[in-house]
């Protein structure tokens, strides 16, 4: 509903501004248009229409906060309306307020009606916040108002597949293009989805479709590349990286997919300059948040140790924090004090292990009295890490030894030999399926003669996962593992660790325990390429699945193994 305003007494009213204002964008000149229309508000603030025309034009060049402020002041003016509440939503969408974006387009729904455009944002936002069922909600809503309308589609495949429901995933993509062959969402989709079930000849026709298409595309050539270096074109991979860096440097999701070609294959001096843009690439899905910090960053320059001060801030995972913890005495060389920033399950542990070095906390640092700060997984850039100088001096964490005495009271009456076994991660979606596997796999591991299994999971269990420890007399005493400095004491009374790619894995490396790795076949750069053992954890032994949640043959191995290592440990 438009408001009548008073034409300021100029003789121009505004629709005279608005068509002067128009006439200027047609034209290219912006700038001129945002004139006219802010003049005009100066003297006739509750002008409606001009109001959300400036917010349109803030939108429309990226400046969100401008055009929220227009947007929020023409709500105070007059009656709103779906247009209104729509881009009010798109813009607390730009500016990360998912929540609020949420409400406008419910609300432009309930003003407007189902509009196709803003059922598809609204999806996108609660995919956002993880809420995969409102997401198909909308979906199933935009359907009904037409059910051949492809994005619709994409979106549902998209959402299945980030909660890790390929199955229904491949028929959604599979749907879209039926409707539309050259759809090259739906087939770049199809692509991620066959090549995390190890499809790889499929993903790569895939790909190669959508990119005859969209020649260029930077999304579609990443993925292709990360499918070569999959495939162990470590080549071809980092040249279509180059190749997209040739044409934007500042892609930083080709500089930090190219770190992970890098790293992957051991060439860790370039591979950890490039690791820095992992802060701004969308690879990473908000996985790794930059520091706020008010000191200068350190990167390994010269500094006057006397008075000097590092904050090292935690980023990532668990298993991150462990694995790159062990550069703390390194830095205490050339820092006068640390202050380490943690999260709190490694609390007491970290306590304890850098007592001598460092000052561990969980709760955001205070950071007067310090001078630098550092990021955790940026330390091996600082210190210029090769493969030949990763920081070995194991064990570099140390559990509370009251706590070991009383796992070893616990287990003094087991006369067989004690393996510890990690199948969980905690991972939610697709990372769940593709990191874990289900426990009945092993099953014919727990029927190790001479083997007493202890549960390293922290994951509540279904009924069926306890019924199948039960039945194979696995020790499960998860409810009092508090934090890692009870898993650790634990481990520490173990004869060997038997993991999934989680935190488990890389703490009883860091404790100097036998551990080995079940390694999937995506597997992480820090595992490198085929190896069977690993530079960061000298205790560790690496198997590897050949293709994706294909478990069988990794677990056939690992019997084999252990059958060996038994009778090894009893000659």
């Amino acid at each position: 509903m438009a408001v009548q305003a008073d034409n300021g007494g100029d003789g121009c009213g505004p629709r005279e501004v608005e068509r002067a204002a128009r006439a200027c964008l047609a034209e290219g000149r912006p700038a001129e248009a945002r004139g006219l229309l802010a003049a005009y508000l100066e003297k006739v603030p509750e002008a409606y229409e001009l109001r959300c025309l400036l917010g349109y034009l803030f939108q429309h060049e990226g400046r969100y906060r401008e055009a929220e402020t227009c947007y929020e002041t023409a709500l105070a003016i007059a009656p709103p309306s779906r247009e209104l509440f729509h881009n009010l939503g798109l813009v607390k969408l730009r500016l990360g307020d998912v929540a609020a974006a949420r409400d406008y387009f419910a609300k432009a729904l309930a003003v407007g009606g189902e509009v196709v455009e803003t059922l598809d944002e609204l999806a996108a936002a609660c995919l956002q916040q993880g809420d995969v069922a409102g997401a198909l909600g909308c979906y199933e809503r935009l359907l009904k108002i037409d059910p051949h309308h492809v994005r619709a589609y994409v979106g549902m495949a998209e959402a299945f597949a980030d909660a890790g429901w390929e199955a229904d995933a491949t028929r959604s993509f599979e749907t879209a293009l039926a409707i539309a062959p050259d759809d090259v969402e739906a087939l770049n989709g199809l692509g991620i989805v066959c090549k995390r079930l190890g499809d790889y000849e499929q993903a790569m026709r895939l790909f190669e479709r959508a990119l005859a298409l969209s020649p260029g595309e930077p999304a579609l050539l990443r993925n292709k590349a990360m499918l070569c270096s999959l495939l162990g074109r470590q080549d071809e991979a980092e040249a279509i990286f180059r190749q997209l860096l040739a044409r934007d440097p500042e892609d930083a999701d080709a500089h930090f997919c190219l770190a992970c070609t890098y790293l992957i294959s051991g060439r860790f001096r370039d591979g950890w300059r490039e690791y820095e843009y992992r802060w701004h690439s969308k690879e990473r899905d908000g996985a790794v948040k930059m520091p706020t910090s008010a000191l200068p960053r350190w990167s390994g320059q010269p500094v006057n140790e006397a008075g000097s001060g590092l904050v090292i801030y935690a980023e990532q995972g668990f298993g991150d924090g462990i694995q790159f913890a062990r550069y703390v005495p390194l830095v205490a060389k050339r820092f006068s004090k640390i202050l380490l920033h943690t999260r709190k399950p490694l609390l007491s542990l970290f306590r304890r292990s850098f007592a001598q070095y460092a000052e561990v906390v969980a709760e955001m640092p205070d950071e007067r009295g310090y001078t630098h700060h550092c990021p955790l997984l940026s330390l091996p850039l600082a210190f210029d890490t090769r493969l030949e100088t990763i920081p070995a001096d194991f064990p570099y964490l140390m559990p509370d030894p009251g706590r070991i005495g009383r796992w070893r009271q616990c287990l003094a009456g087991e006369r067989r030999l004690k393996v510890g076994i990690a199948w969980a991660t905690g991972k939610r979606g697709l990372h769940k399926r593709s990191f874990e596997l289900a426990p009945e796999l092993l099953e014919p591991l727990f029927g190790a003669a001479d083997v007493a299994w202890v549960s390293l999971n922290k994951e509540a269990l279904d009924e069926r996962q306890r019924e199948i420890l039960e039945r194979n007399r696995v020790a499960d005493w998860s409810a009092e593992l508090a934090d890692f400095d009870d898993t650790a004491a634990l481990m520490c009374v173990l004869d060997l660790v038997i993991s999934v790619d989680t935190a488990a894995a890389h703490l009883a490396g860091a404790l100097d325990r036998p551990v080995w790795l079940l390694n999937r076949a995506e597997s992480e750069w820090r595992w490198l390429l085929e190896r069977s053992d690993s530079p960061w954890y000298r205790s560790m032994r690496i198997f590897r699945q050949q293709n994706p949640r294909q478990w069988e043959g990794v677990l056939h191995e690992v019997a084999g193994a252990l059958g060996a290592w038994v009778a090894e440990r009893q000659a």
